[in-house]
């Protein structure tokens, strides 16, 4: 008995995936014109409750199976458009949570969004292995590897010198930046990759 409410258990999860996929399907052009980005994150219940944690890896590679579909559909919906886009799937490892499709905005044809993330210092092999499944095709994206990083902010946050302290004892590593204008002190800790993949065969699009 206890064995088939896990195996209902985990059908219902696979539901879940479903109606995430199934809500996601067409892109929001409307966000895209108004913030020169769409996007989709995981949003799948019970992961994302409370805080984010990642699931058994079957189950994210079924996940990333509709990351790929989504990225397809929202491929041929910007194609009807009338305009230049960089459409983006992020494939996080070891936080595969954290992955999810985005489509930004740009001036010129051939141009790259590339200010997400910082690049990774040494570029290693997209581990193709561990994510390869039958039921998608990796093959047809390009990698590049970003850095999965946590961040505090100094000023932002209103962190006291005992927050601070415990950031630089994790492994927190500071620098000064500036936002908006303002000058903010940053602690940042590398917590893994992003393997940010774009088609090969046409990065950008743009339908006359």
């Amino acid at each position: 008995m206890h064995y088939k409410s896990k195996i209902r258990g985990w059908k219902r999860r696979l539901y879940h995936i479903e109606n995430w996929y199934k809500n996601n399907t067409y892109p929001d052009f409307e966000a895209f014109e108004k913030y020169y980005e769409d996007y989709v994150k995981i949003r799948i219940d019970p992961w994302n409750r409370v805080c984010e944690r990642n699931p058994p890896h079957w189950y994210s590679k079924a996940i990333l199976a509709r990351l790929i579909d989504i990225y397809d559909r929202w491929e041929i919906e910007y194609e009807k458009q009338n305009k230049l886009f960089d459409l983006q799937i992020w494939i996080n490892d070891p936080n595969f949570i954290r992955s999810q499709i985005v489509c930004a905005k740009v001036d010129k044809e051939g141009i790259k969004r590339n200010n997400y993330f910082r690049k990774a210092n040494e570029q290693t092999i997209f581990p193709k292995s561990k994510w390869n499944s039958k039921v998608y095709d990796l093959d047809k994206f390009v990698f590049e590897e970003y850095m999965d990083e946590d961040f505090a902010f100094e000023n932002i946050e209103n962190l006291e010198p005992d927050d601070i302290k415990e950031l630089i004892e994790e492994g927190y590593q500071k620098d000064e930046i500036t936002i908006d204008g303002k000058p903010e002190t940053r602690y940042s800790k590398r917590v893994g990759s992003v393997w940010i993949g774009r088609k090969k065969a046409a990065n950008i699009k743009y339908s006359a």
